[in-house]
């Protein structure tokens, strides 16, 4: 029995050593900003009602300069703000097609000083489709939404396919384009390695123009069109077992 307060001591220990850390909530980082679902900037929300900034864009309409701004909640869901600098007058964005979707990027539209695209993935997973839309910011009350999809497909390379001589299976895919038209081509499969080619209505192969590669099951192609007419894409398998499903996804970069 006298060593019964050396043991309730040494358990006391152990307790005050492990609680914190089992209690302490994240801390903001220093380079990180949060706001809350109102887009109100506060540096101290607890974890589960707060955004962090990602990307934060400028703009000036009818003489007013504006931010445009995402926070990126835990799961990778987006809420898309409006404000004067320095989150002056903060709003929600009204445009209900782009809000709590998974954004992958903003980038300014080249034509448009006002408008930007904006890449929004159809969920959290790797081999979901990617949808371009254009956001017109001209009235930042009344922002314009614009679909820039040319083409969304799931598709499956299976026995019965055409094959080329090394016995390589290939489907092809078909669009309609315009001259000077920049596009991003995203093809993705969890099952194969591939290759893809673009055909021009002449029957010619574009070279790539920019191209990133994350790996053989991941692409990602922006290409300038020649033309006007119709192209097809050809999905094609790396060699002879190259088999499974895959997403196909073509958008516009300008409105």
């Amino acid at each position: 029995m006298k060593t019964l307060p050396f043991t309730i001591t040494l358990i006391s220990a152990i307790i005050t050593a492990i609680a914190p850390g089992l209690l302490a909530q994240p801390q903001p980082s220093a380079n990180e900003i949060y706001i809350d679902s109102n887009c109100r900037r506060n540096q101290q929300l607890p974890q589960l009602e707060r955004f962090t900034i990602v990307s934060r864009n400028e703009f000036t309409t009818n003489g007013q300069n504006y931010w445009l701004y995402r926070g990126q909640y835990q799961d990778g869901a987006v809420l898309l703000c409006i404000s004067q600098p320095n989150f002056n007058q903060p709003k929600v964005l009204n445009a209900k097609d782009l809000q709590r979707t998974f954004i992958d990027q903003v980038v300014r539209d080249p034509n448009n000083k006002t408008a930007f695209i904006i890449a929004v993935r159809g969920g959290n997973g790797m081999d979901t489709p990617v949808t371009n839309f254009g956001l017109d910011l001209s009235n930042v009350d009344r922002p314009k939404v614009t679909p820039l999809s040319i083409l969304q497909q799931r598709g499956t390379l299976k026995d019965g396919d055409p094959s080329l001589p090394n016995g390589s299976l290939y489907r092809e895919h078909s669009f309609q384009g315009r001259a000077n038209q920049s596009i991003t081509i995203d093809l993705k499969s969890r099952s194969f390695e591939h290759s893809v080619t673009i055909i021009a209505p002449s029957g010619n192969k574009i070279v790539d123009i920019k191209a990133v590669r994350v790996n053989n099951r991941e692409s990602q192609i922006t290409v300038k069109l020649p033309s006007n007419g119709t192209y097809k894409i050809v999905v094609q398998g790396l060699n002879r077992t190259s088999k499974g499903s895959y997403t196909l996804s073509i958008n516009s970069n300008q409105l």
